[in-house]
């Protein structure tokens, strides 16, 4: 952007917000089933575990998961 002497000056420009909704899946945990397995099916990667673990913050030890417990997986930007 130019500045009052007309020189081109580097600017952050900032966006307004946008309604977006986050699409999710509901998962049923199976027994003997581990984190990096479900990360890998629903994201490809095995590392990424800690999105389903961000969205269900009332789950505090992902080591071992009980069998039925239901989460919610997320999936994208809808």
């Amino acid at each position: 952007m130019p500045d009052r002497n007309g020189q081109l000056q580097l600017a952050v420009m900032q966006r307004l917000p946008v309604d977006q909704s986050l699409r999710v899946s509901d998962y049923r945990w199976r027994a003997a089933e581990r984190v990096d397995a479900v990360a890998a099916q629903y994201y490809g990667s095995e590392t990424s575990w800690w999105m389903y673990a961000e969205a269900n913050p009332r789950v505090l030890d992902w080591t071992q998961p009980p069998a039925g417990l239901q989460i919610m997986v997320p999936r994208g930007v809808a």
